[in-house]
């Protein structure tokens, strides 16, 4: 088992999808992202962040790019997500990311996709 960084339910309020209604007003993307980490304990062990990932400045990252981007698609959202986070954060050998909609269906908690990129 890999030693991961998580970080679960980060709230986006964003424009996305293909339909006229959702590329008007802003829904709610929730997003949840786990990098692998092998630096993880060296990090523990020396109390040194640089070793590790920045989970705050990660979460930032990803709200600024959501909001900025205007997806139609959470496919081509997940894709440009996980590329833009192995390119600014090289600690991390891979990453998941779960986008869920949580206003795409009616009568759901949510729908969406999941998606995984590894170095």
């Amino acid at each position: 088992m890999s030693s991961q960084i998580f970080i679960h339910g980060l709230k986006v309020n964003c424009i996305i999808g293909i339909y006229p209604h959702e590329r008007v007003n802003a829904q709610e993307l929730i997003i949840d992202v786990s990098l692998q980490c092998p630096t993880l304990e060296q990090a523990g062990r020396q109390g040194d962040l640089s070793l590790s990932l920045d989970y705050a400045a990660i979460a930032q990252d990803i709200s600024n790019f959501v909001v900025k981007r205007q997806a139609r698609l959470l496919e081509e959202l997940a894709v440009e997500l996980a590329d833009l986070i192995l390119a600014r954060y090289p600690a991390a050998l891979a990453v998941t990311l779960r986008l869920t909609k949580t206003q795409a269906v009616p009568h759901t908690v949510g729908t969406g996709i999941e998606f995984c990129k590894t170095r």
